[in-house]
């Protein structure tokens, strides 16, 4: 219909589609008479196309970016495919964004990942290509776990074990052996000056002087007296609530152990868990 175009001319790049409009509207409705050698021509030097003989030149040029046009052929293409790879991609990354950010938490700061992880699998659960129920609920168990273990670690935190009850007990016994002795001292040495003020007051014309210095010793001692017995009031209340305090049995340690062994390792497990959408 365009008289002599060659295949080369035809894989010209129509870029302005006003242009495309107009030119595609002349075609058929122009006479061509191939006597007259009616012809579209394309310069190689500069990339242009001429109508002739349709009413106008127009100047078309190719799109700067445009890639070479091979022959023409038919191949599928599924929308439908596109989009459900796409839609898995997106679930995948959505949750790798927040695998390792599960795995690398230490156990009393998960809590303050459940909103936002609950937030990843919302979108996740949008994506109607994808089931991810199971995995859902793992994450879910996992968190459930730690939950109930930090519960219990809170709940023996302020229990000791029967070795470091012990050794608790025998620091303050030394201690309150010390400081026992101190006091008996103390007293000895408070009925001895009081004993001897006593004597001196019968004394007292001639031994003011004498007196004043015990008085004075007197009242040193006793400062230091309330100072040890307050130190061994402390001490004795101390024991009391060592001795009260509940023991935690090696049985409750053990489970205890048992119990963060099993989380560490379901941790390692989500760490490297392959989950394919």
């Amino acid at each position: 219909m365009f008289g002599d175009i060659s295949p080369d001319h035809s894989e010209a790049s129509v870029s302005n589609s006003h242009d495309f409009d107009r030119l595609a509207d002349q075609v058929g409705n122009s006479e061509v008479h191939h006597s007259s050698r009616k012809t579209v021509l394309l310069e190689s030097s500069t990339p242009q196309i001429n109508m002739q003989g349709m009413g106008e030149n127009i100047v078309v040029k190719p799109h700067p970016k445009a890639l070479p046009l091979s022959a023409p052929e038919f191949t599928r293409f599924s929308a439908d495919k596109v989009i459900e790879d796409g839609q898995l991609q997106l679930a995948l990354i959505l949750w790798e964004s927040i695998q390792l950010k599960i795995a690398r938490t230490p156990f009393d700061q998960v809590h303050l990942l459940v909103d936002e992880v609950s937030k990843i699998f919302a979108a996740i659960e949008g994506i109607k290509a994808v089931d991810s129920a199971a995995l859902k609920g793992r994450v879910e168990e996992y968190f459930s776990q730690i939950a109930k273990f930090t519960d219990l670690e809170s709940s023996f935190s302020s229990r000791m074990s029967s070795k470091d009850q012990a050794d608790k007990l025998q620091n303050l016994a030394t201690r309150l052996e010390e400081s026992v002795s101190k006091e008996r001292q103390a007293v000895v040495c408070h009925d001895k000056l009081t004993s001897e003020l006593t004597k001196v007051e019968k004394e007292i014309s001639a031994l003011q002087e004498k007196k004043t210095k015990l008085e004075s010793s007197l009242k040193e001692n006793d400062k230091a007296l309330e100072v040890v017995r307050a130190h061994v009031s402390h001490i004795r209340e101390q024991m009391a609530s060592a001795e009260s305090c509940p023991i935690l049995s090696e049985a409750d340690a053990k489970a205890l152990k048992v119990l963060e062994d099993i989380l560490r390792s379901s941790r390692e497990d989500l760490k490297n868990l392959k989950w394919k959408p």
